[in-house]
């Protein structure tokens, strides 16, 4: 089932209950959509390119035969949405929204980033879109998956570049089924009353309607819950987000290697940031060195003819905070100046096809460590590399337990370095956030997985203890002033010989980094 209106005249002697899917198992069929396909890629210099994402057609150097999305296979996407499928009761449907576009004023708008869910369940990276998943056990892979997106338009493309279409939702992201996303409130009725109607034990609709964390939800929610107001079937309606997250949580090897790509892009650049920073610089250098070297670690790192820096871009509003301003844990003004005498946190992460990286790091802005800030960064460090040991199954710890236990070390280490101060005065104002999250798409990844959970293989976390000291005469007057954390990005593994971390490229123990920065 299709319809494009771009290419009206060849498309309309072709509506009819057919698939794209079912056209490719025809030779008739292989034809009609090559000429499809060829009529969308008309010879129209600016819209040559098809597809609103780099594919293998069009950037071989970016995404691999075989491979939806940098890195991941067509298999891999196709075995998450059997995953999800296999989660839920005979009937149900889950509905996957895409993002929004996000304006910093009229007209003009800030860089597309999909929904995290719609993109593991599809790979798909554009608006106005909309998957909609339903368990069907007589299928053949479990389950059919039909696609709301928007037609192809070489007017609109004119000015705001390619889309892939309803040809590609079908032929590349694997749907069974494509419409325009004008159709979806039409279509979506259809498939929520035959769902309700055939009367399936347990049948539920899975979707995600209301905003959270900060997040706007897409105009088609409103008209899904419109729709389900009508049928009646509220108290049918779940949550999908939970259900992806848990798929979500333990990544795959080929998820582990885009991630470590990740960390060593982000190391890359935390050592040009260390090689550059000096007194007299703005933080807001620093963060622009990191943004320029993630992207060349990727043009380095490439053959002679594969420039793979379209791959990254930053994982989130980075912190790059010299002296006093470290005392605020997301200080992201990044405008002050760097001084002799002081350190700069930083902290700052790459994304590569997707998966993200967050790291930070503490130096000084000089190149050397005084001593009080050598020995609070040691104290910090400590903690940091005991906590690292406890990230694998075998430890039979859960990130809460790992974060009680990196408060008792802290107290430890800074009884050691003249700190006489209660566990209250760490928890509430040396160290007032946790020790560790989940990391992947997102850069706080599955936050609705709780913390208590023991940890489990190929799960990614990050260890990231803290100390800040404020101006306050509880604490000796030689560490008023500093802040400090480390974190790095860590797979869990079975054992403690499995564990692997992601970002042992960026310098952190006090002798790499006064090194890094020798000059």
């Amino acid at each position: 089932m299709f319809r494009v209106t771009t290419i009206a005249g060849r498309i309309s002697a072709c509506r009819s209950r057919l698939g794209l899917r079912a056209l490719h198992s025809s030779k008739a069929g292989c034809g009609l959509l090559s000429s499809l396909l060829q009529t969308a890629t008309s010879k129209d210099p600016i819209t040559s390119q098809w597809f609103g994402q780099p594919a293998h057609a069009t950037h071989p150097e970016l995404v691999g035969k075989g491979e939806t999305t940098p890195g991941i296979s067509q298999n891999e996407y196709d075995q998450r949405r059997r995953r999800l499928a296999e989660s839920l009761p005979d009937g149900s449907l889950a509905f996957a929204f895409s993002s929004q576009m996000h304006f910093v004023s009229p007209h003009v708008f800030h860089e597309f980033r999909q929904d995290s869910d719609l993109f593991y369940l599809t790979g798909w990276n554009e608006p106005e879109s909309v998957a909609v998943i339903q368990k069907a056990p007589l299928a053949e892979r479990g389950y059919t998956m039909t696609m709301f997106v928007r037609p192809k338009a070489p007017e609109t493309e004119l000015w705001e570049g390619p889309r892939s279409g309803l040809e590609a939702a079908v032929s590349v992201f694997g749907a069974d089924e494509a419409w325009p996303i004008c159709d979806f409130a039409r279509h979506a009725t259809r498939l929520v009353t035959d769902a309700h109607a055939s009367g399936a034990g347990g049948w539920g609709v899975y979707a995600d309607l209301d905003g959270e964390h900060g997040m706007t939800r897409s105009s088609q929610c409103d008209k899904l819950r419109h729709i389900l107001q009508r049928a009646q079937a509220g108290s049918h309606v779940h949550r999908l987000t939970s259900l992806v997250q848990r798929s979500r949580l333990i990544k795959s090897p080929a998820e582990i290697r885009l991630m470590r790509e990740a960390g060593r892009v982000s190391g890359a650049a935390f050592t040009a940031v260390m090689r550059a920073c000096r007194p007299g610089l703005s933080e807001a250098t620093l963060q622009s060195t990191f943004e320029y070297a993630s992207r060349q670690a990727l043009v380095d790192a490439g053959s002679a003819t594969a420039d793979l820096s379209a791959l990254t871009r930053p994982a989130y509003v980075p912190v790059f905070a010299a002296g006093e301003h470290a005392l605020c844990m997301h200080y992201v003004l990044n405008n002050g100046p760097l001084r002799d005498g002081d350190l700069v946190l930083a902290d700052a992460g790459a994304e590569y096809a997707a998966y993200a990286s967050d790291i930070t790091r503490t130096f000084p802005v000089s190149g050397r460590f005084s001593e009080p800030q050598r020995d609070l960064y040691s104290a910090v460090l400590n903690v940091q590399e005991q906590m690292i040991r406890l990230c694998h199954a075998s430890s039979g710890y859960s990130l809460n337990e790992i974060h009680r236990s990196s408060t008792s070390a802290l107290i430890t280490e800074l009884k050691q370095i003249g700190f006489h101060t209660s566990e209250r005065d760490v928890e509430t104002r040396l160290y007032p956030h946790h020790v560790a999250h989940y990391l992947g798409l997102d850069v706080h990844d599955t936050v609705d997985m709780a913390r208590s959970q023991v940890l489990k293989p190929n799960m990614v976390v990050t260890i990231e203890p803290g100390l800040y000291v404020p101006y306050d005469d509880r604490f000796p007057k030689a560490f008023r002033g500093i802040g400090i954390r480390i974190e790095d990005n860590i797979v869990v593994g079975r054992s403690e010989a499995e564990t692997e971390n992601l970002s042992t490229s960026a310098p952190k123990s006090i002798a790499d980094i006064e090194r890094c920065m020798a000059r």
